[in-house]
């Protein structure tokens, strides 16, 4: 074997072991998206509180703050806080205001749990987007609602 045969094979040799090495991470294997941060209301929808309309600023204002406590494997759980105030109900004259805190868990299959003071449990999804999350609750279906969030 020449020395010129010699080097190319040692370059192909080399090519093929950093090929056949470890594979790019799987995005799921990172586990979820850190959440934590402070957030504005863009958007909230809800059944039993808005008729199932979509109410934007100014028509409603919030703000959420969560903060991550612990991520292992495919879960990460941390507290949440927020604060939502709504156009007066039917009839009414006062502002309704929402306020919750408590924790939540989140995974990489889009699925959100909170366990909060006003709302004893709700599962549902969530998506995050750049700096817009969306919370999703599905469960139970009269706490059903549909928020967008922007992170500051």
């Amino acid at each position: 074997m020449t020395r010129h045969h010699f080097r190319l094979c040692a370059v192909l040799v080399g090519a093929m072991v950093l090929a056949c090495g470890d594979d790019p991470a799987d995005p799921s294997d990172e586990g979820p998206p850190d959440l934590s941060g402070t957030y504005a209301l863009e958007s909230f929808s809800s059944a039993a509180l808005t008729g199932g309309n979509a109410l934007m600023p100014p028509a409603v204002s919030g703000t959420m703050t969560l903060a991550r406590s612990s991520a292992t494997g495919q879960e990460a759980t941390g507290t949440f806080r927020f604060e939502v105030t709504l156009p007066p109900a039917p009839g009414g004259t006062e502002p309704q205001s929402l306020v919750d805190q408590g924790t939540y868990t989140v995974r990489t299959d889009g699925s959100w749990e909170q366990r909060g003071t006003v709302l004893p449990q709700g599962t549902g999804t969530f998506t995050l987007e750049g700096s817009d999350l969306t919370v999703t609750v599905e469960q139970p279906a009269l706490g059903a609602s549909r928020t967008v969030w922007h992170r500051q």
